[in-house]
């Protein structure tokens, strides 16, 4: 019994896999970008499309602004893409007043190379979000807004 506990106490000490783990911001060279959204058809007060020009233009600018390589909404040289993804939805027994909103920033790299024409990707860094809000203050421009501000604060932390 002694034999097992001693074993036991010495495997808490032992790393399991003994690899450190890869950052994937480290190193970024180029990306793209792509905005998408999800509507429920409750929301009303601003239009699907409007609202994803707005999301599209904060997310592109504060990229911008953060000094991140950008190639357009392609994906990057190395194949390494940022998502800023949005489901927004109102329940009915609200009558369209409060919009709940979740958010998501994907970065999506390929992991394996082109074979036969084509690639696996992965999303490698994720983060996300869920509030509610009156749909008088629904605006695409909080969600792109925030994409850009949460990846540029991981980017900064890999690459500094």
């Amino acid at each position: 019994m002694k034999f097992l506990t001693a074993v036991a106490l010495v495997m808490l000490w032992v790393p399991v896999d003994g690899v450190a783990q890869r950052n994937p911001l480290t190193g970024l060279s180029t990306m793209g970008q792509q905005v998408s959204v999800q509507w429920n058809a409750l929301v009303t007060r601003v239009s699907e499309e409007s609202f994803t020009q707005e999301a599209e233009r904060a997310l592109e600018l504060g990229l911008l602004r953060s000094g991140i390589p950008l190639s357009g909404t392609d994906w990057g040289a190395d194949g390494q893409y940022l998502e800023c993804d949005g489901h927004i939805f109102s329940h009915p027994d609200d009558n369209g007043r409060i919009v709940s909103h979740a958010y998501q920033a994907k970065y999506w790299e390929r992991v394996r190379p082109i074979v036969g024409g084509e690639s696996q990707y992965a999303i490698t860094w994720s983060r996300s979000g869920l509030a509610s809000l009156g749909a008088n203050n629904l605006s695409g421009t909080d969600l792109g807004e925030w994409c850009a501000e949460t990846f540029e604060l991981e980017w900064l932390r890999a690459n500094n």
